[in-house]
């Protein structure tokens, strides 16, 4: 995959913040974290104080995105030059 391609779809949702609702009818339960791990069979949630819960897919109803997640990518882009010679040629 070229570095302008999106990933897979669920993949995208990896470090968001997000609520899951899973459970039968009878007994629902709903966490809400960040999304730390996902494949076709378990789905990581870490919560605030750092709890890890490790939910089966097939039990989960639905997860709800709450803030979207922040990519590697866009971190550590630098806006302006550092050196004292830029800096120099500014003033």
């Amino acid at each position: 995959m070229s570095d302008n391609q999106l990933p897979p779809r669920p993949a995208q949702y990896l470090n968001a913040r997000v609520t899951v609702n899973y459970g039968g009818q009878a007994v629902g339960y709903s966490d809400t974290g960040v999304l730390t791990h996902l494949d076709a069979v378990w789905v990581e949630v870490t919560k605030d104080k750092g709890d890890r819960l490790l939910i089966p897919v097939a039990s989960i109803r639905h997860i709800k995105l709450l803030e979207v997640p922040r990519h590697a990518a866009d971190a550590g882009t630098l806006l302006r030059g550092s050196s004292k010679d830029a800096q120099n040629a500014l003033e």
